[in-house]
């Protein structure tokens, strides 16, 4: 970190479709009052909300397109002003709507829905997504001008690490099955996340929409968002309570304003398979808890100690750090950090041994054996639904 750079605290939240970063926000901003934090000295900035006002304001004047006193007074909102200012933007505007006019549509019943998915409304959603990026980079920009002590900004936007470079970047996310459970469950989402019959229909529209947003930031601004150098921390949110991903953000964040070092990537002890025997891990997990439990006061994880872990087609095994992940787990804690030795047919450093070669040691016992100190009533089938139906047939094969 530069000596002399202003760098005031900012933390940029973004993540996959249906990963809670809306409820792990609202968690954030409740801790930092309990931190002291005075609540003027919080600043939320959402690009969501910014978008839908943006939209509000565009629908709300395409239905009032017949009241010349109504679209008077509308074109003088924030929004609509930075639209018509611009000659590019207000002649897209209007080449808009000569040809919804000529559709047939009927435009005193123009929606957000028919705004945000017509073929017909894709230059003004250009422009608004334009709009909208530059607003984040200003904000940077202000937020850093002087020094701020006592602010924190949160900035929710899939954007904020490039717009803001200088922010600390979070990036959430979750397996598609989760990620589509959370769909049918949660019946506060809009008319669009309540309308799937099964699992299987929410998981192809989640998995379509986070394929969607990928494809569309690489092709407008040539950055991928599923590139994981773009993030300073990154977290599964799959198993993961509210709680402890909300304290890891906010403890990531303080050791990365101390130029201090912390594990960049996070998930729940469920996800880290064992390969080893369960009387090797039971010798320390249970009986020998103590740096374990000192952690869970002062901090609530290891923020520096990551467990270190292969994965093999989506798969992740614990190569090291058996006793600190069902330790962890053990004491209640849902994420640990981990670090990725190798994957797949890559080697292991220092070994001629593959990460597929090596996820070989996986076997059924080593899984039932551990299960009892992840929870009570858990089995692998939760996380990983068919993995004892493929040693299964592993071991079938094998004699």
């Amino acid at each position: 970190m530069e000596e002399n750079k202003i760098r005031n605290k900012i933390l940029a939240i973004s993540g996959q479709p249906v990963t809670g970063k809306g409820t792990n926000i609202k968690a954030i901003i409740e801790k930092l009052k309990q931190m002291g934090y005075a609540e003027e000295n919080i600043h939320l900035e959402s690009t969501g909300n910014d978008f839908r006002k943006y939209f509000n304001a565009i629908v709300e004047l395409i239905q009032s397109l017949d009241d010349e006193e109504s679209v008077k007074k509308l074109t003088e909102s924030k929004e609509l002003k930075k639209i018509f200012s611009n000659s590019e933007y207000r002649q897209a505007f209007t080449e808009t709507l000569a040809i919804l006019k000529k559709s047939g549509l009927d435009l005193s019943n123009f929606n957000i829905e028919q705004a945000n998915n017509l073929e017909e409304f894709k230059k003004i959603r250009k422009i608004v997504d334009t709009l909208i990026d530059e607003g984040i980079k200003e904000k940077g920009i202000e937020i850093n001008s002087k020094r701020r002590p006592d602010d924190i900004w949160i900035i929710d936007s899939r954007l904020a690490f490039y717009n803001i470079p200088d922010a600390f970047s979070v990036r959430l996310t979750a397996s598609p099955d989760v990620a589509a459970q959370r769909l049918l469950q949660d019946k506060t989402r809009g008319k669009e996340d309540s309308k799937y019959k099964d699992i299987a229909e929410a998981k192809e529209a989640r998995e379509r929409r986070r394929i969607g947003e990928t494809s569309r930031y690489l092709q407008r601004y040539g950055v991928n968002l599923e590139d994981e150098n773009n993030y300073d921390l990154i977290i599964d949110t799959s198993y993961s309570s509210i709680n402890d991903i909300s304290n890891t953000i906010l403890k990531c964040s303080e050791l990365f304003y101390q130029g201090k070092q912390f594990e960049k990537k996070w998930t729940s002890p469920k996800l880290l398979l064992p390969l080893q025997g369960e009387r090797l891990t039971y010798g320390k997990a249970l009986y020998d808890l103590e740096e374990i439990i000192q952690s869970k006061k002062e901090n609530g994880y290891y923020a520096s100690s990551p467990i270190e872990i292969i994965e093999v087609d989506g798969v992740k095994g614990i190569v090291e750090g058996h006793h600190r992940n069902f330790g962890a787990a053990y004491n209640g804690l849902t994420l640990v950090p981990y670090t990725v030795l190798a994957k797949d047919d890559e080697k292991l450093p220092g070994k001629s041994i593959t990460a597929r070669q090596y996820m070989q040691g996986l076997t059924a016992s080593k899984l039932y054996g551990h299960e009892e100190l992840i929870g009570k009533d858990f089995s692998y089938e939760e996380v990983y639904p068919d993995i004892y139906e493929k040693l299964k047939q592993k071991e079938q094969e094998e004699r």
